[in-house]
């Protein structure tokens, strides 16, 4: 295995920055969580993710943007989904595979975890993943880089 940089497909490169191998594992640049080995997350050193934070105005039936009461601000609405293996809610989004590009896995897990896209026929999700290029089109990066998750462990894990 290669660290801090690709291998083949699998992109093992920090965001971070480079991070210490010792012993061959690969050590998390952030520092010790008290969980040694691969941990929870399926891959040896950074494990990238790819979360959507899907936002839009809250409207009215004429389609005016609705304020709140008190403080006479816009109200915004987000996206979230209820996780199946915690119960948590959370914001939709999934690892990235190896190959594969952040804009295609946001698109997948947006799909599959906010519209139920597994469960529908091959003519719904055509029309579902037009909507999401379309959607996903407008899109900004909020935030690269090292992520908290109770996943992480010293040597594999770090979500980013």
């Amino acid at each position: 295995m290669k660290f801090n940089s690709r291998d083949g497909k699998e992109n093992r490169v920090s965001y971070y920055g480079s991070y210490d191998v010792v012993g061959g594992f690969p050590m998390n640049p952030v520092g010790r969580t008290g969980i040694c080995g691969r941990g929870l997350l399926g891959k040896w050193g950074p494990n990238h993710a790819a979360d959507p934070v899907v936002t839009r105005w809250k409207r009215d039936a004429n389609h005016n943007i609705v304020k709140d009461e008190k403080s006479q601000k816009p109200i915004l609405e987000f996206v979230g989904i209820k996780r199946k293996d915690t119960g948590a809610w959370a914001i939709p989004g999934g690892m990235v595979e190896a190959g594969d590009t952040v804009s295609l896995t946001l698109k997948k897990e947006f799909g599959e975890e906010a519209l139920n896209s597994m469960e529908m026929d091959e003519e719904k999700k055509n029309k579902v993943r037009k909507s999401l290029d379309e959607l996903f089109k407008h899109g900004n990066t909020l935030y690269k880089g090292y992520v908290d998750d109770p996943r992480n462990t010293d040597n594999a894990g770090w979500k980013q």
